[in-house]
């Protein structure tokens, strides 16, 4: 598919320029640079959350049950 450099808006009613700016903005927001903003603060916020286990943890599953 080609980019599209420019469009010729000035052949379209004012409420279809309208419409078509709403669109565009719809479209933007849903597959533009947005998603990896998020991507990179989902990351950023894991990254603050992690931690390390000492190298002797183990895990006893049974210990994690009991009541």
């Amino acid at each position: 598919m080609s980019k599209i450099k420019e469009i010729d808006m000035d052949i379209l009613p004012e409420e279809v320029k309208k419409q078509l700016l709403d669109f565009y903005e719809y479209l933007a927001n849903k597959y533009g640079k947005k998603k990896l903003k998020d991507k990179k603060v989902f990351f950023e916020s894991v990254k603050l959350h992690s931690f390390k286990l000492p190298e002797d943890y183990k895990f006893n599953r049974e210990e994690l049950h009991e009541r």
